[in-house]
């Protein structure tokens, strides 16, 4: 029966069905906005707050700014404030940028 449920459509077995939890990417229509957070998938559980302090925080800010595309413009910008400045390796600048472009972005998004 196994066997033939593979070849016969419309015949439901545990292994030609999603599992419970699929979030099948075709099927879901994302809306265009944040590649950042995409509208994807389902939630499981119950919604609850968590708090975001310290060095989490400090974390979560860092991975937004460097992984967001609307940042994408003022990061190449930054880099070439840094490499204008000085001759550095691309290690030197990735270290700048680690250390001051949360304050320069600050200073320049206006």
């Amino acid at each position: 029966m196994m066997f033939c449920s593979r070849y016969i459509d419309g015949f439901a077995t545990k292994h030609n069905r999603p599992s419970r939890n699929d979030d099948d990417d075709e099927a879901v229509d994302v809306e265009q906005g944040s590649t950042l957070f995409p509208s994807v998938g389902k939630p499981l559980g119950k919604p609850g707050n968590y708090v975001l302090r310290g060095l989490a925080k400090f974390q979560a800010h860092r991975y937004v700014l460097f992984n967001c595309s609307d940042v994408n413009p003022f990061f190449r910008a930054h880099t070439d404030e840094i490499t204008s400045e000085r001759d550095v390796s691309s290690n030197t600048v990735e270290s700048i940028q680690h250390d001051k472009f949360k304050d320069w972005f600050k200073a320049h998004d206006n």
